[in-house]
């Protein structure tokens, strides 16, 4: 199933777009409470001092400006959405597109992840930390919350990881108990995540 959602993604976006509208509505009648319950977890989620919590409508420039400044080496592996304002604004709109961030201690945005849920009871994972703030426990922070959130909701989190990206795989298993599923096109793995216990 995911190589199938992955290949739908990638060969007719336009389609994939009404789908997630459609997925959206949906999605907003059955998980009412979403936002509170992510809310309250991204509270606790605690890494190098930083503040995690939902990203706010004024939030987008920033996201769109952190997005816009990582170095073509950081985006290799991430690129689940374009980066630009109408999109951000989009998917902010979406109530299926759960958008977080990481906010460091003198305010700045340094982090920025995503629940992608279906209404079939899934979601899939993405993120990203600005490079000064890797290896800080940011990302096993953001991994351990998503996990969390999805347990909490009843979702069933899964994610793409690049096997070449061994820092996202580490601490995707430092934060989750993670499972791999299958393998996918370009060195991709697909996995899946559960609340450590």
């Amino acid at each position: 199933m995911i190589r199938a959602l992955v290949a739908f993604k990638r060969r007719c976006p336009w389609a994939w777009n009404q789908v997630e509208c459609a997925n959206g509505a949906l999605f907003r009648l059955r998980y009412r409470k979403m936002d509170t319950l992510a809310a309250g977890i991204l509270d606790k989620a605690d890494a190098a001092g930083c503040r995690f919590s939902l990203l706010e409508k004024e939030d987008l420039p920033a996201l769109e400006a952190l997005l816009a400044g990582q170095p073509q080496e950081n985006l290799k592996w991430f690129h689940p959405h374009a980066f630009d304002r109408k999109t951000l604004a989009r998917l902010y709109r979406n109530p299926a597109f759960l958008m977080m961030k990481v906010n460091a201690p003198d305010g700045p945005l340094v982090g920025y992840f995503f629940l992608r849920c279906f209404i079939i009871g899934r979601a899939f994972a993405g993120l990203l930390v600005d490079p000064a703030w890797q290896n800080r426990g940011v990302g096993t922070a953001i991994w351990a919350s998503c996990a969390e959130i999805c347990a909490r909701a009843g979702l069933r989190m899964q994610a793409t990881i690049s096997t070449d990206n061994k820092p996202s795989m580490a601490s995707c298993r430092k934060g989750t108990d993670c499972r791999e599923l299958q393998p996918l096109e370009d060195h991709y793995l697909a996995v899946e995540c559960k609340q450590k216990a």
